[in-house]
């Protein structure tokens, strides 16, 4: 049960980051720097996602250390 509920958290946390990438695109005027408005907003949904799926891989590889005890 603790399993599927932390597969179900970071399955939420890919989502929220899909969503910032959809809804940051919206038609701001473009910065010209790369952290700043829909750059910046587009930057952390891309981190997001990255690190949901690092997260959902490391949780993979800790439940098969457990099964292999």
């Amino acid at each position: 049960m603790k399993t599927l509920l932390r597969v179900f958290i970071v399955v939420i946390i890919i989502i929220g980051g899909v969503l910032i990438i959809v809804v940051g695109k919206k038609p701001f005027p473009e910065p010209e720097c790369l952290v700043c408005g829909i750059n910046l907003i587009r930057t952390l949904g891309i981190a997001e996602i990255i690190l949901g799926l690092g997260a959902l891989v490391i949780q993979g590889n800790l439940i098969e250390k457990q099964r292999s005890f």
